[in-house]
């Protein structure tokens, strides 16, 4: 979970942000943001508000009775038996309305997270606030949560140790004549005995042949001879997700396949040397893709992003693509996954790891063995 340090200085660069942009009042209801500023999570289908002032206070609304780390925290009630709640956004909308109405005088620029406020909230938001400028904040937001904080990757790490145990649980059961789902269930039986609970787990779950052309969800097909099995997990507990990828050989890798893993493991060593602060991200695409490309076994097959930042969303800033305008900074939180798909490796080969971009490089945050 997010510390109460991290909150604040979160909060802090909000400040500044706002300074410079000269808003008095932010408001968001998304509830990832929320949890960003304040540490309280709450289910994504639940209201919820975070609201900052330019004095540095803040408040949220929700339906959490835990404490937030923020000046104010009004109870929303989603529940109840002595009445049947049937529009807790409207009753959300009222507080916002409520909340904002008692400092009203004091604004006259406000910046609200557009794409995460609802027209209930919005309309209340105008009541209140007439003749107040709106500003749309989502820009603001997303530079904001490029760089993350200490307890962020804290959360990373936290998701990491289920991708290690997923790992070991695969590599124990993998053979011919079992199916993806069998693979699927084993590694999920053992995150949930790591986390002692149950944690979304998502990813790419396509072997051999089928892996050439799709991903996502397993299926009841059989896992055959010499097929190679692309494993691209994504953990999610607390809101922060792991994403990494290794790949198993069913059965003794052929040749081939060894040299096709030298070749994607080349590219993670190039790609982890590359980046560094104020490198361009598309750079290090461009780089990334001709060096596979010019290995005819490759051919010609990579034909996806090299890498992408990681948060509260699986893929952030900065998003190593051709179309990319990201520049890597100090504390950016990354994947780096080349790879290679062709029918003669019966499959591919992905190989994945997450990192945070410190002054002197890159920080691998995951220490799995990278072998087929």
């Amino acid at each position: 979970m997010l510390t109460r340090e991290g909150c604040r200085i979160r909060q802090q660069r909000l400040l500044k942000k706002m300074e410079q942009e000269r808003w008095d009042l932010f408001v968001t209801g998304d509830y990832r943001t929320a949890y960003y500023f304040s540490g309280m999570l709450v289910a994504a289908d639940v209201p919820v508000v975070f609201v900052a002032w330019s004095d540095g206070s803040t408040a949220t609304i929700a339906n959490s009775k835990v404490s937030a780390f923020c000046d104010e925290a009004l109870y929303l009630e989603t529940y109840s038996i002595q009445r049947c709640i049937e529009y807790p956004f409207h009753d959300a909308a009222a507080l916002l309305k409520s909340l904002v109405g008692r400092r009203r005088s004091r604004v006259s620029q406000c910046g609200v997270e557009m794409a995460s406020v609802s027209g209930l909230y919005e309309r209340a938001l105008v009541d209140v606030l007439s003749g107040v400028r709106f500003f749309d904040a989502s820009n603001t937001l997303l530079s904001l949560r490029k760089r993350k904080e200490e307890d962020e990757i804290e959360g990373v790490r936290r998701n990491l140790k289920y991708c290690s145990a997923a790992y070991r649980a695969a590599r124990e059961i993998i053979a011919p004549g079992l199916s993806e789902v069998d693979v699927y269930n084993a590694m999920y039986s053992a995150i949930t005995k790591e986390a002692g609970t149950s944690v979304s787990f998502a990813g790419d779950f396509s072997c051999g042949e089928r892996a050439v052309t799709e991903g996502g969800l397993p299926t009841p097909r059989k896992l055959q001879p010499g097929d190679l099995y692309i494993l691209d997990i994504f953990p999610c507990q607390y809101l922060y997700y792991a994403d990494v990828t290794r790949t198993f050989a069913v059965t003794t890798p052929t040749d081939l396949q060894y040299r096709a893993w030298e070749i994607v493991m080349r590219a993670v060593r190039m790609a982890e040397s590359l980046v560094k602060p104020g490198v361009a991200a598309r750079e290090v695409y461009a780089q990334i893709k001709a060096f596979l490309d010019a290995e005819s076994i490759s051919e010609g097959s990579f034909s996806h992003h090299v890498g992408h930042g990681l948060g509260h969303r699986g893929h952030e800033a900065p998003r190593i693509i051709p179309g990319s305008d990201d520049v890597f900074e100090e504390g950016d939180v990354l994947t780096i996954e080349p790879g290679m798909y062709t029918r003669a490796l019966q499959g591919g080969i992905r190989l994945e790891d997450n990192y945070v971009l410190r002054a002197s490089g890159l920080e691998d945050l995951f220490d799995y063995p990278w072998e087929l």
